[in-house]
């Protein structure tokens, strides 16, 4: 073969396998187009990735009323106050060669009573005892009673020095010596340790979680009877008033206004603190505000079954631009009635993946809701 040919023949060759080639890249791209996964700034992808866009709106609560008003009574600020650490309606201690009957208990200081703590109290009453032996009391391992005592109501004071965080009460009776066939015996009723306190006071109130899914605020009130001096109030030590009040006084506060606490499901506590003075208050009430006639949006969007294997191998995600944040919370959505996912909302970009597995061929359905109250513009559904 000449020179000539052979090098025809290679050229063809190589045509033949370039043109091979850019074929089954066609055909790649076909079967696998390419999806980038998001645009600038966060925000929605520019290419085949975008199955869906649309404005949204206003999202979440519009209306505001009283879930439930929680009366905290009246009481004093600046002066001494109480806590009950722990009680029993009945106990019995006895003491004897046949056998014995004691009690320890396990006390715990909260934090914000241990910080303005004075002092502690024992107190009960003796309903009825032989006097044997002496009825004895150890706290943190240290006697604080040991004596016969009779009928009668009884009081053992502690030192702010012997408060501590954890502590334990230990309760026994003292044998009956020479009266070996017998046993020492005290009955005792209306039992409780307490904590003395000052000068703040502290008031527990309640949250419920749908309450707190529908937050909107709280409304602080009372009747200011006197006062002397500035009163401070916290909500789970975040301070939330610091004033002189007036005689009709209405403090509002919202979670997000605390700096460094949250309002969670179940007790949460108010702190009166009076500084240089005292206050009495009178029918201190707190009001929980939640929202109501929730706004959702419900978009109905197209899915090819090429789109939908990509879904279900890659993932979904609903790309969202929040125009504004009115009241904190999720920004949740559902696909096809079900749950697919939830962000807690913020200006700019939100992003919620979902799971592809919740997409069908054809028409599919995408629901917006949320615990607080947003206004969406821009919105994206797309291939993750």
């Amino acid at each position: 073969m000449a020179e000539g040919e052979k090098r025809i023949d290679t050229f063809v060759g190589s045509l033949i396998i370039i043109a091979i080639i850019l074929i089954a890249l066609l055909a790649a791209s076909y079967y696998y187009p390419y999806y980038p996964s998001t645009g600038p700034g966060g925000g929605p992808g520019t290419g085949g990735n975008v199955l869906y866009s649309f404005t949204a709106g206003t999202i979440g609560f519009s209306e505001n009323y009283v879930s439930r008003t929680q009366n905290l009574g009246s009481f004093g600020v600046g002066v001494s106050q109480k806590e009950l650490l722990r009680s029993a309606p009945k106990l019995e201690i006895t003491a004897g060669l046949f056998g014995s009957s004691s009690e320890k208990f396990d006390i715990t200081i909260p934090d914000n009573v241990l910080e303005f703590v004075k002092g502690g109290e024992i107190t009960f009453t003796v309903d009825d005892t032989n006097q044997y032996g002496n009825l004895i009391m150890k706290w943190n391992g240290a006697e604080v009673l040991s004596k016969r005592p009779g009928k009668g109501k009884q009081n053992v004071t502690l030192d702010a020095s012997q408060m501590k965080a954890e502590n334990s009460l230990e309760i026994a009776a003292q044998g009956p010596g020479l009266l070996f066939w017998a046993a020492t015996v005290y009955e005792l009723s209306d039992f409780k340790v307490s904590a003395e306190y000052g000068p703040a006071k502290f008031a527990d109130f309640t949250v419920s979680q749908d309450e707190l899914e529908s937050l909107n605020r709280f409304e602080l009130g009372w009747v200011t009877a006197s006062k002397k001096g500035v009163l401070l109030v916290k909500v789970n030590g975040d301070q939330v008033y610091n004033g002189t009040p007036d005689r009709q006084q209405k403090v509002e506060f919202t979670e997000s206004a605390l700096q460094t606490a949250s309002i969670g499901a179940g007790t949460n506590r108010l702190t009166f603190i009076a500084i240089n003075g005292s206050f009495e208050l009178q029918d201190v009430s707190l009001k929980t505000y939640v929202s109501k006639n929730q706004r959702t949006m419900k978009e109905r969007f197209e899915v090819s079954k090429t789109q939908l294997d990509f879904l279900k191998a890659r993932g979904g995600v609903v790309r969202a631009y929040v125009k504004s944040v009115d009241k904190s919370g999720e920004l949740r959505i559902k696909l096809n009635e079900a749950s697919a996912g939830s962000v807690q909302a913020k200006a700019g970009w939100n992003n919620i993946g979902f799971n592809g597995n919740l997409a069908v061929s054809g028409t599919n359905w995408l629901e917006f809701g949320g615990t607080g109250t947003f206004d969406v513009s821009d919105v994206s559904v797309e291939v993750a």
